[in-house]
């Protein structure tokens, strides 16, 4: 089966929802480095309850590897961000949507170059 609209779209809202998770997660008097660290467990935790609901409905490719790499560095940088501060919350899962696309992009364009060789 082949969903070419339905990756984008999951990876995209995965990681609007990541970011939007990690930014809630860490408050404003954190530090960089444990907002990071903050927001990296709280994308992980994310990424493996999405990998179980969505896996067998789509495919365990289609969803493990985009939502692995979505859940550690989108929930690292939107922890991250909110410790910065004076970043609002609707940047910030904005910011995790457009990583979320670009990190299925990536995935899809790598797949397509090693399957056609």
């Amino acid at each position: 089966m082949h969903y070419k609209i339905i990756d984008p779209i999951i990876a995209t809202l995965s990681g609007g929802m990541v970011a939007f998770a990690a930014a809630r997660a860490v408050p404003e008097d954190f530090g960089l480095l444990p907002g990071m660290l903050a927001g990296g467990f709280c994308g992980m935790v994310l990424q493996f309850v999405l990998t179980f609901l969505l896996m067998p409905f789509l495919g365990a490719f289609e969803v493990m590897i985009p939502l692995s790499l979505i859940g550690m560095a989108v929930g690292m940088m939107g922890g991250m961000t909110a410790a910065w501060g004076g970043i609002p919350v609707f940047g910030i899962t904005w910011a995790g949507a457009v990583s979320g696309l670009f990190i299925s992009a990536i995935i899809h364009y790598c797949n397509r170059s090693l399957t056609r060789s």
